[in-house]
């Protein structure tokens, strides 16, 4: 083992935040501010709270994640300004349900083949595709769970 790797035991593992746990983070990073901008949110994070990225999939944005918690929102970049997030939470949710009923199953395999049409050649471009899913709501089984409870 080289100087600065950590042992096979002490390696990163998935850890589920729940909301309130994502909020706490953003406010006590916001301090007494109003707003707190994503990179002074990157610099004063802690090791265990969500990485910003975790923040905008759950959210839906960066400026989601600052409404949850009750502060301003910060100005986009004129480079992303216009820019949308095509899917909504609820689309998405929408979309798995639709599934759920259709099929009968959530499986990511029998969830794209019923979106491409692979089953009944039917094409579905009204839903998003599995790795928008999990990107957006953090995993699989976190987006199936909210879908049907």
């Amino acid at each position: 083992m080289t100087t600065g790797q950590r042992p096979a035991t002490a390696r990163h593992r998935p850890v589920g935040y729940t909301e309130q746990q994502m909020i706490d983070a953003l406010l006590r990073c916001a301090a007494d501010q109003d707003s707190l901008s994503r990179n002074d949110y990157i610099r004063r994070r802690h090791d265990d709270e969500p990485s910003a990225p975790l923040l905008e999939r759950r959210f839906g944005s960066w400026n989601a994640a600052l409404q949850q918690a009750g502060l301003g929102t910060t100005e986009q970049p004129l480079h992303f300004q216009g820019a949308t997030t095509k899917w909504t939470e609820e689309m998405i949710l929408d979309a798995l349900r639709e599934c759920w009923i259709k099929t009968g199953s959530l499986a990511v395999l029998t969830y794209e083949a019923w979106r491409t049409g692979s089953t009944d050649g039917i094409c579905r471009s009204h839903v998003p595709p599995a790795a928008t899913i999990r990107f957006r709501m953090g995993s699989w089984s976190r987006a199936t769970r909210l879908a049907v409870g």
